[in-house]
């Protein structure tokens, strides 16, 4: 594993960036995993504003979404709103059944991976899950709320592997990950041959 620190939320979006852009270039990759949520906003902000010739050739797997509830479909609408200058590339995850060359993921507060919770096999690859009830909570979600979503297991097949973290509230989960604590589904990917943690100041324990 590769640990990387940012100053802030912007150095992170920043590094993060000049990840994928490497990545992508020295593995003529194809395509590429991406997370919703809070962390990685930054870094879709900063895509928007510079629009990178390199992006443009990769298809953009969704990895996770709500199924049930008020919320359904709340990630692709996510996605729609923060990178609606790549809307046509983008694979949404009706099916969740691909691979891809490239994984950028969020840690959640339990040490999920998109909804790859702690109950899930390591080797889960994809499918309709029941969230936990620290899932619901944090999403604002009705308990009881099903996703449908990638595994370890897929992300695993990547060639590589980029993770990121940002916040205080994130700090003892990024603890417990560098700790190689075998209870977080995140704790998987450390086997990846090629995997990168990049958190800020704030999430480092």
């Amino acid at each position: 594993m590769t640990l990387l620190t940012a100053e802030d939320s912007s150095a992170l979006s920043q590094l993060a960036s000049n990840w994928v852009q490497q990545k992508a270039v020295e593995q003529n990759a194809q395509s590429a995993f991406l997370p919703a949520g809070k962390t990685p906003e930054g870094l879709y902000q900063l895509w928007e504003q510079e629009r990178p010739a390199w992006l443009k050739a990769l298809s953009l797997l969704q990895i996770d979404d709500v199924l049930t509830g008020a919320e359904r479909g709340v990630f692709r609408r996510f996605f729609e709103t923060r990178l609606p200058s790549y809307r046509s590339q983008f694979q949404w995850i009706d099916q969740a059944d691909r691979s891809a060359d490239l994984g950028v993921l969020g840690l959640g507060l339990n040490g999920h991976i998109a909804f790859h919770e702690p109950e899930l096999p390591p080797r889960f690859f994809s499918g309709c899950v029941r969230l936990s009830p620290t899932t619901c909570k944090t999403l604002n979600l009705e308990d009881g709320t099903w996703g449908i979503t990638y595994g370890a297991d897929a992300f695993l097949r990547c060639k590589s592997l980029l993770m990121i973290a940002s916040g205080e509230s994130k700090r003892a989960v990024v603890a417990r990950l560098l700790a190689q604590d075998q209870d977080l589904p995140a704790s998987a990917l450390l086997q990846h041959k090629d995997f990168t943690l990049i958190v800020d100041r704030a999430a480092y324990p």
